[in-house]
């Protein structure tokens, strides 16, 4: 029976508390954003709308790209919030409080609780970490899902008690089946390779039974069984097929335009994950942990960021999300150097000063500079070659000219920060610099972020929104699943409403309304089209085909 003292009690509900004031907070004051917000919003919608909760769809078409579970759990969230930006993106923030007590419980196992609420505020107080909890994606739940699943392995290959090894390991491919669950086999390649490569580094040392194994494995495809399985006795194997073809395509090629240099990966986590990257750099330096489990652990995070980092730098489709699950490892890391340097037992060199104050510098002026170079848009718009991106910054949004103030103060606070580090106040220079990003993550989402909704997708969001009564057909032009989503798609409509071609050139049964870029303006604008004109503003341009008379 696991007890829990007051303290921890206490703990456990200041990092709820935590939790919630930074994650729950303006989640749907923003309309989400394509592509990926909207097209998970969009599949889970569907399933409200179609009544069916075993096959995921976009624009009631068979959709092979993710499994079902994230859509589950935002179906769960939009039956108790309706469907609305604060659902789609209630289930990250739920699991955001829950990685936070997670992390901290595991923190605790293999340090103390100090090292636990380290671990905890080193994800409140990180970039991108912070912010993707506030987001509709599904990487918050499936990285969580993975790390359970690794660190149930390390507890397995820790432990010599037969019974509880047989426990862990039934936990862990419970978890491992829920990551496949959430995004698909890639789950367990990262298990594998990181697990696969521990052991290496063991030289094979015996850790594991066939046995076990065995039981990791059938408790991982049960789990996942629960829809693979149901899929393919239902509608065999074209689901698994085009699923590996998609997969093969990520891999191999610059998918969906998100093709980037090889360093991309690299920059990411070093700025995005700031401040929680530049402690863990200190990490990665050879030490000795006094306790086996502290280095078997270290040991496991360790190889899991690489694992990450090298093979998602060595895919050709790159984006964000796709090294998100560092930021346990980074996090980790992070809470490592802090908890030795609280404890003496790791030196805070002059290096470290230089590091912070470089990493400060250029995050800020990012920050503060960011505004003054939109509101003065005519400084860049002669250096931007996309006449697309040019026109979007025409609309006219309103700036009031002070937000520059948020990178300002915030590198003040970064410096009051740098003071007390430098004078050897680490708990309140942690303390200050891992609060001012918290709090300037929650001020970007407040200040900055429906301003850059408004440039890139406002006008085509209002106008999908102000004909969603179903009287009309509305569509994109261009790869988007905003006029689903808002427009509200229905299930039942004419058997070839999902087809583009279909709408622009075939017998409708309703008027159909366009949404394209100005880049597509002279093949859609075009006489021969049929297409009637009805606007043309900031980027955008929107047209109207008429059913044809008798």
């Amino acid at each position: 029976m696991i007890r829990i003292d007051k303290k921890e009690l206490r703990n456990y509900l200041i990092l709820i508390v935590l939790g919630a004031c930074c994650f729950l907070p303006f989640l749907g004051s923003v309309h989400l954003f394509d592509w990926d917000e909207i097209n998970f919003a969009e599949a889970s919608r569907e399933m409200i709308a179609s009544g069916n909760f075993m096959q995921v769809t976009i624009n009631y078409q068979p959709f092979w790209e993710k499994p079902p579970l994230f859509f589950w759990l935002q179906v769960l969230s939009m039956k108790v919030w309706g469907v609305n930006e604060f659902a789609a993106r209630f289930v990250n923030a739920f699991f955001g409080i829950l990685t936070l007590l997670v992390v901290y419980t595991v923190g605790r196992r293999v340090y103390d609780s100090r090292f636990g609420f380290l671990w905890a505020v080193a994800f409140i107080g990180s970039f991108l970490p912070h912010f993707f909890f506030k987001s509709g994606i599904i990487d918050p739940v499936f990285n969580l899902f993975i790390f359970l699943a690794i660190t149930f392995i390390a507890s397995g290959f820790l432990s010599q008690d037969k019974k509880k090894k047989l426990l862990v390991y039934t936990a862990a491919g419970i978890m491992s089946g829920l990551a496949v669950l959430s995004k698909g086999p890639v789950a367990f390649m990262m298990i594998a390779l990181t697990v696969g490569i521990y052991w290496a580094t063991v030289r094979f040392r015996k850790t594991f039974t066939a046995g076990e194994a065995l039981l990791y494995l059938g408790s991982m495809c049960f789990t996942a069984s629960v829809f693979y399985g149901i899929e393919t006795l239902v509608h065999g194997t074209w689901f698994i097929e085009e699923f590996i073809r998609y997969q093969i395509r990520l891999f191999s090629t610059g998918d969906a335009g998100h093709g980037r240099p090889f360093y991309f990966h690299f920059l990411v986590i070093l700025f995005g994950c700031f401040p929680a990257s530049f402690f863990a750099i200190r990490s990665f330096m050879k030490r000795h942990e006094p306790q086996v489990h502290q280095q078997v652990y270290n040991r496991f995070m360790i190889i899991l960021f690489w694992v990450v980092l090298i093979t998602f730098s060595i895919v050709k489709t790159k984006t964000v999300l796709y090294s998100s699950l560092t930021w346990f490892p980074v996090t980790y890391l992070a809470a490592v150097t802090m908890y030795g340097v609280l404890k003496g037992a790791i030196s805070w060199g002059k290096w470290l000063n230089r590091f912070l104050i470089i990493f400060s510098g250029i995050t800020a002026a990012a920050i503060a500079f960011f505004p003054v170079l939109i509101i003065n848009k005519d400084l860049i718009t002669p250096l931007i070659k996309d006449k697309f991106a040019v026109a979007c910054l025409q609309k006219p949004v309103y700036w009031s000219g002070f937000e520059f103030l948020v990178g300002t103060i915030f590198f003040a606070v970064l410096i009051y920060a740098f003071l007390l580090i430098s004078r050897k106040r680490f708990y309140s220079g942690f303390a200050v610099l891992l609060a001012s990003c918290a709090i300037c993550c929650e001020a970007f989402m407040i200040v900055f972020t429906p301003k850059i909704e408004e440039y890139t997708q406002g006008g085509p969001v209002e106008f999908y929104k102000e004909n969603s009564s179903g009287d009309v057909y509305v569509r994109s032009l261009f790869k988007s699943y905003a006029d689903l989503y808002y427009g509200n798609k229905r299930p039942g409509e004419h058997p070839q409403s999902h087809d583009k071609q279909w709408l622009l050139t075939g017998k409708i049964d309703k008027p159909v309304l366009f949404v394209g870029k100005i880049t597509q303006d002279k093949k859609y604008g075009a006489p021969e089209m049929g297409l009637t004109k009805l606007k043309s503003e900031y980027g955008f341009v929107y047209y109207r085909r008429d059913p044809p008379s008798e």
